[in-house]
């Protein structure tokens, strides 16, 4: 590529960068006292919502969160998890979320509701999103609800 085509690109604003997790709600990680009613996600760019996937996963693990590697197993565990559950199809009963509640076709914030009985443990929110530069990112954050 040529220096000059290079520059104009950085100037016009047509980049080469995903759209990333920006930050969750609840906050990766995050110990609460009470369940939330929905979890929402923003994006550093804009996804486009019907060709993404977003679920809420009760975590089914006994994890002693005092032990040094506590953190290390419990990615461990919701990444296994979302590798077997994000494209299933058909699992409304296994999750905690209700679904996407969403008209707009692309938003930097995609929020789920979660069903009204999800009590204490560790959940996960996956995510593979189709980004409006056509690119897709995944992953996935953690969050806790106390006993």
């Amino acid at each position: 590529m040529k220096p000059a085509f290079i520059l104009t690109l950085a100037l016009t604003g047509v980049g080469f960068a995903h759209s990333e997790l920006e930050s969750s709600n609840p906050a990766a990680g995050e110990v609460l006292q009470a369940a939330p009613t929905e979890v929402s996600l923003t994006f550093t760019e804009a996804a486009e919502v019907r060709f993404s996937t977003l679920k809420v996963y009760p975590l089914a693990a006994d994890l002693d969160f005092s032990a040094d590697d506590a953190e290390a197993r419990l990615n461990g565990l919701a990444g296994q998890l979302v590798s077997e559950v994000l494209e299933t199809q058909g699992d409304a009963d296994a999750r905690a979320d209700t679904g996407l509640s969403t008209s707009e076709r692309t938003t930097e914030t995609v929020t789920l509701p979660l069903k009204p009985d999800i009590g204490p443990g560790v959940y996960v929110v996956m995510w593979r999103v189709l980004s409006v530069d056509s690119h897709t990112s995944q992953g996935f954050v953690t969050f806790w609800v106390a006993p």
